[in-house]
């Protein structure tokens, strides 16, 4: 056994026993990681509200390889993001990146990527001037990306051509392929397009899509389109990671979102 420090940013937690917690982290160093937090629930506890979901904190804990559940020992803030739960945009958001990533990744594989884009996400979802619908299309597309299902938006999936989204207005998107299909390809392959189960999305969708890939999260957070396409570009990236990554069947914190009068993943 061996004490550990550890970047964490807390997932979920759910009570354990008679006063304690168990906690489950996406860390740093160790990826994924469930611990248990003796007394965590009681009131004169040195831990208090430290392990609410969304709190980027550092952790000491015991870890012992062979044992699912560490023990954790002591806890403080890395930084405490204090307007993600004055906003229901931004929290709902928050919560269904936080959901993503408890979803898709698996226990103890670090992936040090993964948590800066992580943590960076919601530092954006917490500034000011930024869109959080932004957020959630960044983040999805380049987590994907970084678990190895990276989409092509350049080259068309059956000629292999350059496509000039600056020129065409729509294009079909084979979501399985990860790759779209140019125009007149789209006129030679139309009924096979749709047994593929491609679907159409807008050049400027994934124009935005494309420059998401090189942008900064805070960067993506505050750039400026029009709703319909912050509507159109996340609805594609829930989908591209939904089809990629076999665990996402739906993000039970977008819900609220998608009873309002915007068009989000899950709006029927």
């Amino acid at each position: 056994m061996s004490i550990e420090k550890t970047e964490a940013i807390v997932l979920r937690a759910v009570n354990y026993r008679d006063s304690s917690k168990i906690v489950t982290f996406y860390t740093k160093r160790y990826g994924k990681m469930s611990a248990i937090a003796k007394g965590a629930r009681n009131p004169k506890s040195k831990f208090g509200s430290l392990f609410q979901p969304l709190n980027y904190l550092q952790i000491v804990f015991y870890r012992r390889e062979s044992r699912e559940l560490q023990y954790v020992s002591s806890s403080d803030f890395v930084r405490y993001f204090k307007s993600l739960t004055s906003d229901v945009d931004r929290f709902s958001i928050a919560m269904s990146l936080i959901e993503i990533i408890n979803r898709v990744m698996h226990d103890e594989e670090e992936n040090e990527a993964v948590f800066t884009l992580l943590a960076d996400s919601l530092g954006a979802l917490d500034g000011p001037d930024t869109f959080p619908r932004n957020t959630f299309a960044h983040f999805g597309l380049n987590l994907a990306i970084a678990l190895g299902f990276t989409p092509n938006f350049a080259e068309c999936l059956h000629c292999s051509e350059p496509i000039d989204l600056e020129k065409e207005r729509k294009v079909y998107y084979v979501v399985e392929k990860g790759g779209p299909v140019c125009e007149k390809c789209t006129s030679v392959l139309s009924e096979g397009l749709h047994s593929a189960g491609a679907f159409e999305i807008s050049a400027p969708a994934l124009l935005i899509l494309r420059s998401f890939t090189r942008l900064t999260p805070a960067a993506a957070a505050r750039a400026q389109m029009e709703q319909a396409l912050r509507n159109e570009i996340s609805n594609f990236v829930f989908i591209y990671l939904k089809k990629h990554s076999g665990t996402l069947k739906e993000i039970k914190a977008l819900k609220f979102l998608a009873t309002s009068q915007y068009d989000w993943p899950g709006k029927e």
